[in-house]
């Protein structure tokens, strides 16, 4: 089915809730028996969708045919006060579940709580003994609650989403520290999301923006994706994903005007975009869809700050800023193939060993997180090798390199206009004080050798388009586009 057929078919979806009209789609859109199956049986999306907690909680346990009288419930919590309408939420949902059910809350962390083994080994023995789990916050104590129930079979798991930062929520996936850096493993859909707008619109100003920032790696990371099996790199490339979603987000630099003063439309849309966004991952069976390069360059920065001991910022405002940054460097290869003569380099492990082990020195000084990183990329540079031919034959042909991928990226300032207008960072500057110019130029220079992921700064490094010359060049384009949209 062409592209715009599918897309077609997505927007005629009026309520991106409406789970069964959604699998009824997915399955209309071709090649749908490579996808994954939509695990998620419930997605509530309301102002008063936290009421429904209990109602929920009984459903799955008659479900999974467990008797109401002598149910327990685990209620994972951070130890970060939530507060709806001035009252505290998780005691809010606590006391609603009390009155029907034993409740055992238990809360994970001290200050900022990481997705580490530590944490996700405690949930995994709190779970233990629970009949269903509850969990309510952000997307850290809602991956560490899909790893430790997907320890044990057919645990219903109820989300209750307290932020729209992340995507995280409805997807099968989670993201966790491993040996101090961020990796991405299978874990479980939830059973439900409930996500209660007027809750939402009350987080701090900087998780909904942050939010937007997620969104719009949607512009940037299927390309990266698309490149990737282009080049025979990467077997999953499925063009439904990003339809899924395109065909419900609209014009973010719209909606995304009133996320700064916590407009109740623009949340529930932002919300209900980042939702989408989570199951169009989920189906597509991995992140790859959703997450290239801008991804990994946040995920530089929180290996940094988990090393240092600095504060991990905001996930989405990191991948916004970094989705500027993108599409810059986007820009930069469709230019240079277009003016540029192509000369490929296939390295060999002894020359990059040594560049990608000190590139993290900074974070580690033992080496065993460049250790960890050169593991992931050697993968990565192996597999390019094999797949010369393929890349060389693919690059002969620019000017369909060029169509397939010219209109697919659009250029920074559009990204940039969406940013500003949600008040969202656009760079290094309203990122975590910690973060200046210099650390986030480290982290655009070397995100490419993090991880087993091809993105198009790895074939601008390939090509000798990604020197410090050009590392400015791409920077400065990111900057003068933002300050384009702030004088406009």
């Amino acid at each position: 089915m062409a592209h715009a057929a599918a897309a077609s078919l997505f927007a005629s979806i009026q309520d991106p809730t409406d789970l069964a009209r959604l699998r009824e789609v997915i399955a209309e859109a071709g090649n749908s028996e490579s996808l994954v199956p939509l695990g998620l049986r419930q997605l509530i999306v309301g102002p008063d969708a936290t009421n429904r907690v209990v109602d929920e909680v009984i459903f799955e346990l008659t479900r999974a045919e467990l008797p109401l009288q002598t149910a327990k419930i685990l209620l994972l919590v951070d130890d970060t006060i939530i507060y709806r309408r001035g009252v505290d939420l998780k005691t809010m949902v606590q006391d609603a579940l009390a009155q029907h059910f034993t409740v055992t809350r238990v809360v994970l962390g001290h200050g900022h709580l990481l997705a580490d083994d530590e944490s996700i080994d405690c949930a995994a023995i709190a779970v233990a003994e629970a009949d269903c789990v509850v969990t309510i916050g952000g997307g850290t104590i809602t991956d560490i609650g899909k790893v430790a129930t997907s320890r044990r079979e057919n645990l219903p798991l109820i989300v209750v989403q307290t932020a729209a930062s992340v995507d995280g929520f409805t997807d099968n996936v989670s993201v966790i520290l491993r040996n101090g850096v961020k990796r991405t493993i299978p874990s479980r859909w939830p059973d439900v999301v409930i996500a209660d707008t007027t809750t939402i619109s009350e987080a701090p100003e900087a998780m909904n923006s942050a939010g937007l920032g997620e969104v719009l790696s949607l512009y940037t990371a299927p390309a990266d994706w698309q490149l990737a099996a282009q080049f025979g790199l990467d077997t999953t490339f499925h063009q439904t994903p990003r339809d899924l979603l395109l065909a419900f987000a609209g014009d973010p630099a719209v909606w995304a005007k009133g996320l700064s003063e916590g407009d109740e439309t623009a949340v529930a849309r932002l919300t209900e975009v980042l939702a989408i966004r989570g199951i169009g991952t989920g189906v597509a069976g991995t992140t790859a869809c959703l997450s290239g390069a801008e991804h990994v360059t946040s995920h530089m920065l929180d290996m940094l700050a988990a090393a240092k001991g600095d504060t991990v910022g905001l996930h989405g405002a990191q991948v916004g800023a970094a989705s500027l940054v993108a599409a810059a460097s986007w820009q930069l290869l469709l230019e240079r193939l277009e003016s540029s003569d192509v000369q490929l380099n296939f390295p060999t492990e002894q020359e990059l060993e040594e560049r990608v082990r000190s590139a993290f020195i900074r974070v580690d000084e033992t080496g065993r997180q460049g250790a960890e990183c050169w593991s992931d990329y050697r993968s990565k540079l192996a597999a390019w090798s094999a797949r010369r031919e393929t890349v060389e034959s693919v690059l002969s042909d620019r000017s369909t390199f060029a169509a397939t991928f010219g209109s697919s990226v659009p250029e920074p300032r559009i990204l940039a206009t969406a940013l500003v207008a949600a008040g969202s960072p656009t760079g290094a500057a309203g990122l975590e004080s910690w973060i200046d110019d210099e650390i986030w130029r480290w982290a655009v220079a070397n995100c490419h050798f993090m991880r087993n992921r091809f993105t198009v700064n790895d074939l601008l490094f390939f090509l000798g388009w990604w020197t410090d010359a050009d590392i400015d060049l791409v920077l400065e384009r990111v900057r003068l586009a933002t300050s384009e949209v702030l004088v406009s």
